[in-house]
């Protein structure tokens, strides 16, 4: 999910450097009135549970997975969803989309098994269930515990799939029961809109997983392109040699 570069070794130790020192001054300082800073971060192990997020993932910044949680090749985690394995476990395939405020809560009664090329609404609230390929939860939709959605199926927005319930593949479940069959042409308009997702997220990734160095680029390339005229720099000779030239 992260990319590597030659200075993440040097970069480890600074980290642990500074953490070094943090603990220092803490022991040193007045702590009658000190603050916990709170430090967001979107993928957070706990003790004898690591997150496995596939590289090529969109998580992101502003969501959370936290402890036993597999989220596998080109699956996108939005904006404020929350993926909770403290207590069970939590499994994605590849090429599943958990869209914005999702909370996925296992309790230890059970884990969570999400199939590939799923995608789940905004809002939607996930238990100990099982998901299978393919299949749609539509927006703000509960799932309960031991709930079963079957290939294909559709789940409408604003569903309740009770606990233990199967919703059968290929079928579209509105409210509280199973309504009709799923149309072809409903089918292809779903399989479009999970595709679009999946790309999205990877030009999300590209733009939330810039470096310092990157950002300030596209700083300077937008202040050229706003701010810059062929007349002014034309006589200094920069548009042709250098058109990315830094003006920050």
């Amino acid at each position: 999910m992260v990319r590597q570069t030659a200075l993440a070794p040097l970069g480890a130790v600074l980290c642990g450097i500074g953490a070094t020192l943090e603990n220092i001054g803490a022991g040193m300082a007045d702590t009658s009135t000190r603050e916990k800073l709170s430090r967001h971060r979107e993928v957070m192990g706990l003790p004898n549970m690591a997150p496995a997020i596939s590289d090529n993932c969109f998580i992101a910044p502003s969501a959370n997975i936290v402890g036993n949680v597999k989220v596998g090749s080109r699956s996108n985690v939005w904006y404020g969803a929350i993926l909770k394995g403290d207590a069970s476990a939590i499994t994605i395939a590849a090429n599943t989309s958990i869209k914005d405020r999702v909370v996925i809560a296992p309790s230890g009664a059970g884990s969570v098994t999400i199939g590939s090329e799923v995608l789940v609404g905004q809002g939607a609230c996930i238990g100990n269930a099982t998901i299978k390929d393919k299949a749609v939860i539509g927006m703000g939709s509960t799932v309960g515990d031991g709930a079963v959605v079957e290939s294909g199926a559709y789940v409408a927005p604003g569903s309740i799939v009770a606990a233990g319930e199967t919703v059968p593949a290929g079928k579209v479940f509105s409210g509280s029961a199973v309504l009709r069959d799923l149309t072809e042409e409903e089918s292809g308009r779903l399989e479009a809109a999970k595709e679009a997702l999946i790309q999205l997220g990877a030009k999300h990734a590209e733009e939330a997983y810039k470096g310092f160095l990157e950002i300030e680029q596209d700083k300077s390339d937008a202040k050229w392109k706003f701010d810059r005229t062929l007349d002014s720099d034309g006589a200094l000779g920069l548009l042709e040699k250098n058109p990315r030239a830094q003006v920050w």
